[in-house]
């Protein structure tokens, strides 16, 4: 009985770490296929402006506030120790992804933009950890209202060490998938551009 022991202790952890994480009212989630997981689909930022505005400055605003920067992921996969001489070999990968343009779309005719970027996480898990966050932002202008929705949001970590770097994923909302500080780092963006306009 003894051996079945840490699969059962293995499984029960597995399960446990799909279970949803509290999110904020503006975010919605897509299922994984999987059990009760979820992956963050939007992030409604609309509002609406305390002065008249026009097309003109979310042009100007959101080429002030997002960026669209060439991104470095590293791991160091396939180092080891040499069995004989005990010497740590480390072989660095990295891949590059190259900078674009911010805009995706300017549709003058229904004041609309789409704009894609991305962006650094704040470190995580005691400064281990710093992710980038790719997403694409669609911006209208309905009179004194601002729709801003990020979508297509994902996460890469920018060094995962001894483990392969697969590049950009869709985030996770269950513990551990680091969810918290995507949102963050939207919120951010986000608040940015409002006050650009404000």
């Amino acid at each position: 009985m003894k051996k079945y022991l840490p699969l059962i202790v293995i499984s029960s952890l597995v399960g446990c770490s799909s279970a949803p994480i509290a999110l904020p009212k503006n975010v919605s989630t897509v299922p994984t296929g999987t059990g009760q997981s979820t992956y963050i689909d939007k992030i409604d930022h609309s509002f609406s402006t305390s002065k008249s505005i026009s097309f003109s400055n979310i042009k100007v605003c959101a080429a002030s506030v997002f960026t669209n920067d060439s991104v470095s992921l590293k791991d160091a996969a396939e180092s080891f120790v040499g069995a004989y001489s005990g010497q740590y070999y480390e072989k660095s990968n990295s891949q590059q992804i190259s900078a674009g343009n911010v805009f995706k779309l300017i549709d003058e005719q229904s004041n609309t933009i789409i704009v894609t970027g991305n962006m650094k996480t704040k470190p995580q898990q005691g400064g281990l950890i710093v992710d980038y966050i790719k997403y694409d932002a669609k911006i209208s202008l309905i009179n004194s209202n601002v729709q801003l929705v990020f979508q297509n949001i994902q996460a890469a970590q920018q060094n995962t060490g001894g483990s392969s770097n697969n590049g950009f994923r869709s985030i996770g909302t269950w513990s551990g998938a680091r969810a918290p500080a995507a949102i963050e780092t939207i919120d951010n963006l986000a608040t940015s551009f409002k006050n650009c306009l404000n």
